[in-house]
């Protein structure tokens, strides 16, 4: 990075406050055992508290200029879109379901439709999300 240079990361914040991958996630749980994954693993949540992603940045000799949490919500048109969207783009979810029979990805696709429809606003789904976004620039 060139003196003066900016970084900005955008992370998940903690896996409670994101039932958008949370809910699925949690469906898993109950049909796989999943050991708790090491604190200083890579995963989806690693960098979820406050300071940790700011706290590298600043370790690296950046000065870090913002550690916020931005809520939000993930809009789907119904339970079925929520989880063709889920299983396209997480990654670490493909795995997780190549691990069940298929007996237990068609619960666990059925569960995590049910769960997601407790999110229902109106004519849509909308699953809360929250996420971390950190700022640094390298000092002149």
């Amino acid at each position: 990075m060139k003196p003066g240079g900016y970084l900005a990361a955008a992370v998940w914040s903690a896996a409670e406050k994101n039932p958008y991958l949370r809910t699925a996630m949690d469906v898993v749980k109950t049909l796989i055992e999943l050991p708790p994954p090491s604190p200083d693993q890579p995963g989806l949540f690693r960098l979820a508290k406050a300071g940790d992603l700011s706290g590298m940045v600043t370790r690296a000799g950046l000065q870090a200029l913002a550690d916020d949490e931005v809520m939000g919500y993930s809009p789907f048109d119904s339970e079925d879109e929520y989880f063709t969207s889920l299983m396209e783009i997480a990654a670490p979810l493909q795995g997780l379901f190549a691990k069940l029979s298929t007996a237990q990805r068609q619960d666990a696709e059925r569960e995590i439709k049910r769960a997601a429809g407790q999110f229902r606003r109106g004519s849509e789904v909308a699953l809360p999300m929250a996420i971390r976004v950190v700022a640094a620039r390298k000092p002149e």
